[in-house]
């Protein structure tokens, strides 16, 4: 059984996890909780049987400031309620062998109850731990001290496992914390061949959008995700769509928001890759340092930079794309998370 958040992120991980279960352990009966555009991903994959929880989501557009966090959740206390309430039913009706709560937490109480073996999919105690050796990013406070550090603690204080993808591995962890690789969708698989344009790929809430701004390139640039306000005249935009992963292996350069799922697909297509992480989210900018950091890509701190990166990048473009086809980092995580969820189950 899986509790799943709202975001696309979130529910590629999820589906890849699936489909590792579904071939270790074809008739193990797998529940998804989920709310959102999460549970029409999950649906439409038609992997399992999904129960909707109610939506709870960031706004529209902005940061991950407090303000933007504050005046989105205005309805959270009612609906965490609800949702675990939600949880709470299920499983005192589905009665799972384990359950795995990926970013949500509704469940976590409920099930430390229940006495339900309990894992997470959750990288927030890296995410903590990597701060404290970096440093705060400018501009995430209060994302750094506090969304990040209650969402370690939690991870720390619920679940029997936590299961955390990585792009590198932190020391000094506890016991229960497994880092383990990145994991992403079947199918993402690098490409030989010559790039064709610049993709872009965001999120489809729009938020830390409004910023990005890529007009003074070129090259052919076709968009998926939010509307962009700031493209080049000749640029194609599509929309929301997770059918994107042939585009996203022919790209000349691509360029992704911060969330760990989408760099972990970057990293597993090896194609040059701008890392664009919102304003204000603490582990957007922690992946997007590393990203750089370990030679795949660049970072774009400010989104306003976007542009100039991905031109620096086609400036260099034979550089950038050895290094990418070059870095060892595996991709398998999904594999992994899926031996700890059966070793749970026993």
């Amino acid at each position: 059984m899986f509790i799943v958040g709202v975001g696309a992120g979130n529910t590629t991980r999820n589906i890849a996890v699936i489909h590792e279960l579904r071939r270790a352990a074809p008739d193990l009966d797998i529940h998804v909780a989920a709310q959102g555009r999460a549970a029409d991903l999950l649906e439409a994959e038609a992997l399992c049987p999904v129960h909707r929880l109610r939506t709870v989501t960031y706004g529209t557009s902005g940061s991950m400031g407090l303000w933007n966090v504050v005046r989105s959740n205005l309805s959270f206390p009612r609906r965490f309620f609800q949702n675990r309430a939600a949880a709470r039913r299920l499983l005192e009706s589905l009665r799972p062998d384990v359950v795995m709560a990926d970013s949500d937490f509704y469940c976590l109480g409920v099930a430390k109850r229940r006495r339900v073996p309990l894992a997470s999919l959750n990288n927030s105690p890296v995410v903590v731990a990597t701060l404290r050796r970096m440093g705060t990013p400018r501009g995430c406070g209060f994302s750094a001290r506090v969304i990040e550090r209650l969402d370690s603690w939690l991870q720390h204080r619920y679940p029997d496992r936590v299961i955390c993808p990585v792009l590198r591995r932190e020391e000094g962890l506890d016991e229960r914390i497994t880092q383990i690789p990145p994991i992403v969708r079947p199918g993402i698989e690098p490409w030989g061949g010559k790039g064709e344009s610049v993709v872009v790929v965001t999120g489809g809430s729009g938020l830390g959008t409004d910023d990005i701004d890529l007009r003074g390139i070129t090259e052919p640039v076709v968009t998926y995700g939010s509307h962009l306000e700031r493209v080049p005249p000749h640029a194609e935009q599509r929309g929301f769509t997770l059918d994107v992963i042939e585009v996203m292996r022919r790209a000349k350069v691509l360029v992704v928001q911060g969330g760990f799922s989408s760099v972990s697909e970057a990293v597993a297509l090896r194609r040059p890759t701008v890392v664009v992480p919102i304003t204000g989210h603490a582990e957007q900018h922690v992946n997007a340092r590393l990203f750089e950091d370990l030679g795949l890509g660049l970072a774009a701190p400010r989104a306003a930079e976007a542009g100039a990166k991905v031109l620096e990048i086609l400036g260099d473009l034979g550089s950038f794309e050895s290094r990418a086809r070059e870095h060892r980092i595996t991709t398998d995580g999904a594999r992994e998370a899926a031996r700890i969820l059966l070793e749970m189950i026993g």
